[in-house]
């Protein structure tokens, strides 16, 4: 009887299951690839207020000039100093930053207000806030995202009654040490 030479190396089924394994190692990556885009995506759309960072530049703007500036464009070349200077509206007292809608109105030399809405496709996932800032103290409301027709009827100051109409609860306060 004569034996069945078998060769050495790799038989169909032994390449099969290597191809299989393969595509499967393929198909988990291609899976993680697109979890990380859907949530880099996410996150980069997500908005994020920035007001913690206004309201110490508006403070240290009236330390060093006696007064609230004006516009966004008085603390763009006094503190922030941006190059090219951003589009800041017409008349200077509106910015967007990172998927926030900043308004801004000197209501005195000691006192300011400034809206802070959220915009972006991820908007229903943030909130809005409405901030009155003096040189002593800080008072904040907080509520749910505005739709773009609420946003373009907000008044520069709204009446407590009006920001209890729109869902806005008002935050702790904060008062500020003097400065000398």
């Amino acid at each position: 009887m004569s034996k069945t030479k078998t060769r050495p190396g790799l038989s169909k089924l032994k390449i099969t299951w290597l191809l299989l394994a393969l595509a499967g190692m393929f198909a988990v990556g291609s899976y993680g690839w697109h979890v990380y885009t859907l949530f880099r995506d996410w996150q980069m759309n997500m908005p994020q207020p920035q007001l913690e960072r206004l309201t110490k530049d508006l403070r240290i703007y009236h330390i060093k000039t006696g007064h609230f500036p004006s516009t966004f464009v008085e603390i763009n070349n006094l503190i922030w100093h941006t190059k090219p200077a951003p589009d800041y509206g017409d008349n200077g007292r509106q910015s967007r930053t990172k998927n926030y809608y900043y308004f801004y109105t000197r209501v005195n030399d000691h006192t300011c207000v400034i809206w802070a809405l959220p915009t972006g496709p991820q908007r229903h996932y943030a909130s809005s806030f409405f901030l009155v800032l003096s040189t002593e103290w800080l008072r904040n409301w907080k509520g749910k995202a505005l739709d773009d027709e609420a946003i373009s009827d907000l008044p520069a100051i709204p009446s407590s009654d009006m920001l209890a109409k729109m869902l806005m609860q008002e935050m702790p306060g904060q008062v500020f040490a003097v400065q000398k």
